[in-house]
């Protein structure tokens, strides 16, 4: 399905969905968080709904060596494996 609409941006470079768009990327009366994309090459703007964080589990987990200690803190890991 395709869905096609002219949305408006303010002076402030505010702009809303309209209602469809949002129902179809499960977006509720409270609000939600939208990834936004921009193709540079066709100036075409993209705004999707971000990974389910199982989903993004699901798929990074097969790269996961088993036995491997999870990274908690990045900084850390960086600190103890930046080459000298």
């Amino acid at each position: 399905m395709s869905m096609k609409t002219t949305i408006t941006v303010t002076s402030k470079g505010q702009t809303t969905l309209p209602v469809a768009i949002r129902r179809h990327l499960g977006v509720g009366s409270s609000g939600g968080v939208l990834r936004a994309s921009f193709d540079e090459h066709n100036k075409q703007l993209l705004i999707s709904k971000p990974i389910d964080i199982e989903k993004f589990s699901n798929r990074i987990s097969k790269y996961i060596k088993v036995g491997s200690t999870p990274v908690l803190n990045v900084d850390d890991y960086y600190q103890e494996h930046r080459k000298l």
